[in-house]
C-alpha cells in the first residue's frame, strides 16, 4: 500500500512515524511546501526574541532522520497543488522554480495535513517591516529586520497567543510595543475579568494597549510605517506583527469534491476520515464532527493534532481498533496556556460567552496561594470555575498568575474529561508539602465555593453582576467585612460599609440586619464574606451575596491602563 501524506509538520510528521511503527512495509510519501519538515512553530516568538538562541532548535527532525530511521521519502520544498480522487492522484509543483512542471503522485491512501496559514489582510501584504509570524522565514526575516534597522518600536496586530507572545519578546529585546485588538480584550479564550490581568500586566510594562479598535491601512513612509486604526488615530512604527488569526490551507481541494465547511476547514468523521473512505485529514485543517457539544471539533494546537495522528494511523490500517473496529476522536477540551510577561493565562473548556444563553451557569472566583502563604514567597493563583449550578457538572476553568497556572489547569482538564462535577474538585488529592501546595489546593477550594453554591448554601455575585444589581435594587446593603485597616488601605466603594466579620454577631444584636433588604457582602478574596454571608443567612436575611473573589476581583476589574 501506498500513503501520501500532504504536510509534514506536527500532524503530518506524527503520522508518518507511527504509520511506519504500526507497519513497516507501506511506502509511505510526504509532500511539504517547506524546506523543511517537524518544526516548532510554538517556538518563532521566542527565537525571535533572542530566548532561544539557536535556530536549529527549531527543528524536530529532518529530511535525513525521516529516510534513514524510518524509511519515509520526504519530498520537500513541494507544494500539492490539485486532487484527482478519480484517479487517486495529487498534483504537486516545485516551489523553488516559477516554471516548474505539475507532476502527479499517485496514492492508495492519502492523508491531509496541510495545517493553516496566517491571515494577512492585502494592505498588508509584501510590505518591507511588515511580517506575520508563523513560518520560520517570518522568523528569519523578523530577526534581520530588527538588527539592522535598529528598531525602537513595534506594533502588534492580535492579542491572540501568538500576538501577546511577540508582545512580551519584542519587549525582552528593549523594543516600545503597541498592541492593536479589535476585540474590547486581549486572548479571548477567557472571560473579559480574567484578561484583565493581562491588561494590567502589559500595561505595567509599557505596552501601549489599542483595545476595542481594530487596523485599516498601513502605509510605508520615509519614516517607517505608519498604522491607521478605525477609528482615525495614527501609530508610527518601523516595524508590524500581523497576529490576526489563520485560515485552513485547503485551497488546492476547492474543485475536489471534498467537503469543507462554511470557514474551509476540511469536514471528517471523528473517526478522521472524509467524506472519501480513502482519504484522511487532521490538525489545524480540519473540523471533527460528531464530538460532544461541551468539546471543541475545531482548534489549532500541537496536542489535539498529535492525538488525531494516532487515532489516524491506526483507522487507516485498521490495526489496534478494538471491537468497533476504528478509534474515535473525542474533541479537544482546548486547554491551552500563554506567558505574558511575568504572568501565565490559561483556559480549558468553556467560556461565558460560549455558553451565553444557556440556562443554569453560574462562576466562581477564587484568589489563593500557590502554596501555603507562611512558606517562602506564596504567589496567587487566580482561578475561575464555571459549572452548571444544578447538576454541578464542571463547564470551563481560567486561571492567571505566575506560577502553578499549568499545573492547576490540567488538573481540572483531566477531571472534566470524565465529566467531573463540583464535587470531584473538592475531593481532588493533591500532592501536599509547603514548597508546593497547601493541603486544600487552588483546584480544592475553586470546587468548595462552586459546591456551597450547587447546595444551596451560598449565593455569589461577580462584580459584573454586583453593578447591575446596584442599579435594579435601590436599597441594597453593602457591607466590607475587612478589617478598618484593610478598608482604609484598599476600599472598594464608598456606598460599602465597614463592619468586620469578627464583630457582626456583636453588629447584629445591637442592630438586627433587615431580614426583607438585600445584601452584598464582601472581603480581600471571598473567604471571610463567605463566613459572613452564611451568617446573615442564619440572621434570617433572605438574600444575601458574596462578592466573588472581594476585593482582588473588584480592584481588577477597574484597574485604569496607563498606557
Amino acid at each position: 500500500m501506498k500513503i501520501v501524506i500532504i504536510g509534514g509538520t506536527a500532524g503530518g510528521a506524527g503520522i508518518a512515524a507511527r504509520l511506519r511503527r504500526l507497519d513497516e512495509q507501506v511506502e509511505i510519501i510526504i509532500v511539504e511546501k517547506n524546506p523543511y519538515i517537524s518544526w516548532s512553530g510554538c517556538a518563532l516568538p521566542y527565537f525571535t526574541g533572542g530566548i532561544i538562541c539557536e535556530r536549529n532548535n527549531l527543528f524536530l527532525a529532518n529530511k535525513e532522520m525521516f529516510d534513514h530511521r524510518f524509511n519515509i521519502k520526504v519530498l520537500d520544498s513541494t507544494k500539492a497543488v490539485g486532487l484527482d480522487r478519480a484517479a487517486k492522484s495529487v498534483q504537486v509543483v516545485s516551489v523553488n522554480s516559477p516554471n516548474a512542471k505539475v507532476e502527479s503522485i499517485s496514492y492508495d491512501k492519502l492523508v491531509i495535513a496541510t495545517g493553516a496559514g496566517a491571515i494577512m489582510p492585502a494592505f498588508a501584504q509584501n510590505k518591507e517591516g511588515v511580517y506575520a509570524m508563523r513560518r520560520i522565514e517570518d522568523a528569519d526575516q523578523i530577526k534581520a529586520f530588527v538588527e539592522s534597522h535598529d528598531v525602537k518600536h513595534a506594533v502588534v496586530v492580535g492579542g491572540g497567543f501568538i500576538g501577546l507572545e511577540a508582545c512580551e519578546n519584542l519587549k525582552h529585546r528593549g523594543i516600545d510595543v503597541t498592541l492593536v485588538e479589535k476585540a474590547p480584550q486581549v486572548l479571548t479564550p477567557v472571560d473579559p475579568d480574567i484578561a484583565q490581568y493581562l491588561h494590567r500586566e502589559l500595561d505595567q510594562h509599557g505596552v501601549s494597549l489599542k483595545l476595542g479598535i481594530g487596523i485599516s491601512d498601513i502605509v510605508k513612509t520615509d519614516a517607517g510605517l505608519t498604522v491607521s486604526l478605525d477609528n482615525g488615530q495614527q501609530v508610527e512604527t518601523q516595524l508590524v506583527i500581523m497576529a490576526l488569526g489563520i485560515v485552513p490551507q485547503t485551497d488546492f481541494l476547492t474543485d475536489s469534491g471534498l467537503e469543507l465547511n462554511e470557514r474551509g476547514y476540511l469536514k471528517v468523521a471523528d473517526t478522521l476520515q472524509t467524506n472519501d473512505p480513502d482519504i484522511y485529514a487532521l490538525g489545524d485543517v480540519v473540523a471533527v464532527q460528531g464530538v460532544p457539544e461541551d468539546r471543541l471539533g475545531t482548534i489549532a494546537l500541537a496536542g489535539p493534532a498529535s492525538k488525531q495522528s494516532r487515532i489516524a494511523a491506526h483507522n487507516l490500517l485498521g490495526i489496534g481498533c478494538g471491537s468497533e473496529g476504528c478509534l474515535h476522536f473525542k474533541g479537544s477540551l482546548g486547554v491551552s496556556i500563554v506567558r505574558v510577561m511575568s504572568l501565565s493565562a490559561g483556559a480549558v473548556g468553556m467560556n461565558r460567552r460560549a455558553l451565553s444563553g444557556q440556562p443554569d451557569v453560574a462562576e466562581v472566583t477564587v484568589h489563593t496561594p500557590h502554596h501555603v502563604s507562611w512558606f517562602e514567597e506564596a504567589k496567587p493563583v487566580h482561578l475561575k470555575l464555571i459549572f452548571n449550578q444544578k447538576t454541578g457538572l464542571v463547564l470551563g476553568a481560567q486561571a492567571v498568575g505566575e506560577v502553578s497556572i499549568d499545573k492547576n489547569l490540567e488538573v481540572i482538564s483531566a477531571l472534566m474529561q470524565h465529566h467531573a462535577t463540583v464535587y470531584d474538585l473538592v475531593d481532588f488529592e493533591s500532592a501536599y508539602a509547603p514548597p508546593y501546595s497547601a493541603p486544600r489546593s487552588p483546584v480544592n477550594m475553586a470546587g468548595s465555593c462552586a459546591a456551597n453554591v450547587v447546595d444551596g448554601l451560598e449565593d455569589m455575585i461577580t462584580v459584573r453582576e454586583f453593578e447591575q444589581l446596584q442599579v435594579s435594587e435601590p436599597d441594597l446593603v453593602c457591607i466590607d467585612v475587612r478589617s478598618p485597616d484593610e478598608v482604609a488601605a484598599s476600599p472598594i466603594a464608598p456606598n460599602f460599609i465597614n463592619i468586620p466579620v469578627d464583630v457582626l454577631r456583636a453588629h447584629h444584636k445591637k442592630t438586627p440586619f433587615d431580614p426583607n433588604k438585600t445584601y452584598v457582602v464582601a472581603c480581600q478574596v471571598g473567604v471571610r464574606g463567605h463566613t459572613a454571608a452564611c451568617m446573615l443567612r442564619h440572621f434570617g436575611v433572605k438574600k444575601v451575596y458574596n462578592l466573588s473573589g472581594g476585593y482582588v476581583s473588584w480592584c481588577t476589574a477597574h484597574y485604569q491602563l496607563q498606557h
